[in-house]
């Protein structure tokens, strides 16, 4: 009977990597699929929700996934989440491939040569970055409330939610930004401490 075996040569600070990598690789993309960044409970019992590119309008749950995505770019609700749209997703390209590479080590013997630990690392970095600067300016965004009044009311501005709460979604973005954060500071440690016993390059 045949069986497969993984033959990783990982160190325990690798496998760690690996966790909040793969972790990472699937929080922030939910986060931001989800419209649920700022959120308001209307009288009626309904949600409204409003993400970078995506809004919900009268849903039942806070689980918004009828909602629409804006039919062309420049219908995105401000400049600066034009602007977090794309980074984000360019973001998120960078740490699903960090995710995936790191599973593919468990079972790849010696994936990680220099080179690829480079590009593996420095790829969930910009990743990271990316999505932390979103998140910072995510709140500038909320400055043109005409477009639509019914979500945060006129008072929503500029780091002001008006009638409107931060979501799940948007704190879902952070906690996953924060692991992204440790999967790096994790990488660098791995790719020391190996080196440390194994002569010849970087490597986790």
């Amino acid at each position: 009977m045949a069986r497969c075996f993984c033959w990783s040569s990982y160190t325990l600070p690798a496998y760690l990597w690996t966790v909040f990598s793969f972790f990472t690789a699937v929080i922030c993309p939910v986060g931001l699929y989800y419209s649920n960044w700022l959120q308001k409970v209307t009288p009626e019992g309904t949600y409204n929700s409003l993400s970078p590119y995506r809004l919900c309008l009268n849903e039942t749950g806070q689980f918004s996934t009828s909602c629409q995505a804006y039919f062309s770019f420049d219908e995105i609700y401000s400049s600066e989440w034009k602007a977090i749209t794309l980074l984000m997703g360019i973001g998120a390209c960078c740490l699903i491939f960090s995710g995936v590479m790191s599973l593919f080590g468990l079972c790849i013997k010696k994936l990680f040569n220099v080179y690829v630990t480079a590009l593996v690392v420095i790829l969930q970095c910009l990743g990271v970055v990316l999505f932390f600067i979103s998140i910072v300016v995510f709140p500038a965004g909320i400055n043109d409330h005409a477009k639509h009044p019914e979500l945060c009311g006129s008072a929503a501005g500029s780091y002001q939610l008006g009638d409107c709460s931060i979501g799940w979604a948007y704190i879902l973005t952070m906690v996953g930004t924060g692991t992204g954060a440790v999967a790096t500071g994790l990488s660098w440690t791995a790719g020391r401490f190996k080196e440390k016993h194994r002569r010849g390059g970087y490597t986790l």
